[in-house]
């Protein structure tokens, strides 16, 4: 019997969360026996500043030229890859991050795509957007989100107030 899933694109932006949700990319293709491809989409936004988890323990050097701050997540995208216990394929583009998941998600066929959420609501999703809710609503295939750890307990403790 043929796998539904052949193919899972793992998203991450090298958030904490993201890194969670390598886990369930990395399990699952090992179920599945499905291709892994980690996708890292380099988006500079309105500010043309790069994502904070681009910022390294010597903080963020504004007199850094973007071509240093793309190589330091190239660098980051192959360092996850080589931390992954799988043959993995990597992709680094760049745009809007909800989009180019999308359209990498078409391009290789994928089954799934896995990515994590990092759950803001109110001014700071408006704000910030949601790419996870955007891959969601208008992803080729199916999509799996992960909530930050803790995500559960907080969402408890704001309904008994």
């Amino acid at each position: 019997m043929d796998t539904p899933i052949k193919k899972i694109i793992l998203a991450t932006d090298f958030s904490n969360t993201s890194k969670e949700a390598s886990h369930h990319a990395l399990l699952l293709a090992k179920i599945y026996g499905a291709e892994l491809t980690i996708l890292h989409v380099f988006d500079t936004g309105a500010w043309n500043t790069p994502s904070h988890y681009y910022v390294t323990t010597e903080g963020y050097n504004l007199a850094e030229s973007q071509d240093e701050i793309r190589q330091r997540g190239k660098d980051s995208l192959i360092k996850l890859a080589d931390s992954i216990d799988l043959e993995v394929d990597t992709i680094f583009t760049e745009g809007d991050p909800g989009h180019e998941v999308i359209r990498v998600a078409e391009e290789l066929d994928a089954g799934l795509i896995v990515l994590g959420t990092h759950g803001y609501s109110g001014w700071k999703r408006f704000a910030i957007g949601s790419v996870a809710e955007f891959v969601t609503k208008y992803a080729p295939c199916a999509v799996l989100t992960i909530r930050p750890k803790g995500e559960e307990k907080r969402r408890e403790e704001r309904r008994e107030d």
